[in-house]
């Protein structure tokens, strides 16, 4: 428990200094309060309440949002399932499939590049919450950019995603549209949050802006987070776990429509949508377990060890000031 203690009052004392600190300054909180305690694997406390918004958000907007009346546009009457009753209210959602998926990515286009603009001032100054909103429109003069770059890498990964729908067996001609729905869909959930917070692969696409990172640090970030899945931050795994969770629920949420037990929502694309929405929030609380977890790890085996880490600014500090004493010794007993 003391371990666990120490480690919220580090958040707290870590967030007031990230408050008092004007907003041209360094965020290098080690040179600031060398008695700060840094932990590898700390997080800001802003980053639970804020995931869980997020979650709840989007979940809401993949139920609510398709039930919201057209006018003129009545439901048409379901195609299977005449015998086998549904909850009220999944009749709207699984009415009209096309209508559902333009929802569902509706909710993701708002509520996804929120999430990712967060995750990017997490990345790059180690804040969350309304100072960083405040900070990332005043001081990131590469916003605009980024954010054009973002959203067209996604297109280009959803017209890819498209292919590899078909390929894996969908239909080529008579449902073009749920196809390219759905795979914009995953697209904003696996594609769209890395490419705004790390940059988008030097792949040499048009349309994308140049970027003022190194292109050979970009990519190793990408093949080291994504292909050898080594997230050594949490931020990296806030980006690593929703992404393969969005691929990997997709490909379940197939499994569904190959059985005979011709429901409505078995209708194609609604269970690989929805596999691929459960899986991105799955991935989302799992990356937030894990770093509680290894935040309190890494608390603990400081507070076992009966020793803080020092930062390397103070370190220096500290040794210079012990060879000045030093010094000053062998000078005095010399005379």
């Amino acid at each position: 428990m003391a371990s666990i203690r120490k480690a919220l009052k580090n958040i707290a004392s870590g967030n007031k200094l990230r408050r008092l600190r004007p907003p041209n300054t360094s965020s290098d909180d080690s040179a600031t309060d060398p008695d700060l305690i840094s932990l590898p694997n700390a997080i800001p406390k802003q980053y639970p309440p804020l995931i869980l918004v997020h979650v709840i958000l989007l979940s809401a907007a993949l139920v609510l949002l398709p039930q919201t009346p057209i006018p003129n546009l009545p439901l048409p009457p379901p195609a299977r399932g005449l015998d086998k009753p549904q909850l009220p209210f999944l009749v709207p959602i699984t009415a009209r499939p096309v209508l559902t998926l333009v929802w569902a990515c509706l909710g993701a286009v708002l509520l996804v590049p929120w999430w990712a603009g967060s995750l990017r001032r997490w990345a790059h100054d180690g804040s969350l919450g309304p100072r960083s909103v405040q900070l990332r429109l005043a001081g990131d003069p590469h916003i605009r950019r980024d954010i054009w770059n973002a959203y067209v890498f996604t297109a280009y990964a959803a017209l890819a995603l498209h292919v590899v729908i078909v390929l894996f067996g969908a239909p080529f001609i008579d449902y073009v549209p749920h196809t390219a729905l759905l795979a914009l869909l995953i697209a904003f959930y696996a594609v769209f949050p890395p490419a705004y917070v790390l940059g988008p692969p030097r792949l040499g696409l048009p349309l994308l802006s140049a970027s003022t990172g190194d292109a050979v640090v970009q990519n190793d970030h990408w093949v080291r987070i994504f292909a050898e899945r080594d997230a050594r931050k949490p931020h990296e795994r806030a980006l690593l776990y929703p992404t393969y969770g969005a691929l990997l629920g997709t490909w379940i949420g197939v499994i569904p429509i190959g059985l005979d037990w011709d429901r409505p929502w078995q209708a194609y694309p609604l269970t690989p949508a929805a596999g691929g929405s459960l899986g991105y929030i799955i991935g989302a609380l799992l990356a937030l377990g894990v770093n509680i977890l290894l935040f309190f790890a890494d608390a603990d085996r400081i507070d076992s060890s009966g020793s803080t880490s020092v930062p390397v600014k103070s370190g220096i500090k500290n040794k210079k000031r012990t060879e000045g004493k030093q010094t000053k010794k062998l000078s005095t007993k010399e005379e």
